[in-house]
C-alpha cells in the first residue's frame, strides 16, 4: 500500500480514492483492483498514480448488492438432484 504522503491530494469532486472506496464497500483495496478487472464493480478513474471511484457509482453498486441479497435469481448454485435409482435385488437362487 503506498505510504501517505504528507501534501495529499484531495480526490476529484464527487469522487473518492480506492483505499476509502474499499473501506465503504467493506473490501479489501486488491478485492476492489480484482472487481475492476472483471468488470465487477464500479469503474475507478486513473488519477495520477491513484484510482478515484465516483460516490454515486458506489452507492449503486451496494444498493444493487443488496437487492440481489434481499432477492437472490436462484435458490442456489449447485446441480439439481439427480435422479435415485431403483436397487437391484438380487435373484434367489
Amino acid at each position: 500500500m503506498p505510504r501517505p504522503s504528507k501534501n495529499e491530494v484531495p480526490p476529484p469532486a464527487g469522487h473518492v480514492w480506492i483505499e476509502e472506496a474499499a473501506q465503504r464497500m467493506s473490501l479489501t483495496v486488491q478485492t476492489l483492483y480484482n472487481y475492476r478487472k472483471q468488470g465487477k464493480g464500479p469503474q475507478g478513474i486513473p488519477w495520477p498514480r491513484r484510482l478515484a471511484f465516483n460516490i454515486a457509482e458506489i452507492e449503486a453498486h451496494l444498493d444493487e448488492r443488496r437487492q440481489r441479497a434481499i432477492r437472490p435469481t436462484r435458490l442456489h448454485e449447485s446441480r439439481p438432484a439427480e435422479p435415485r435409482l431403483a436397487r437391484r435385488t438380487r435373484a434367489a437362487a
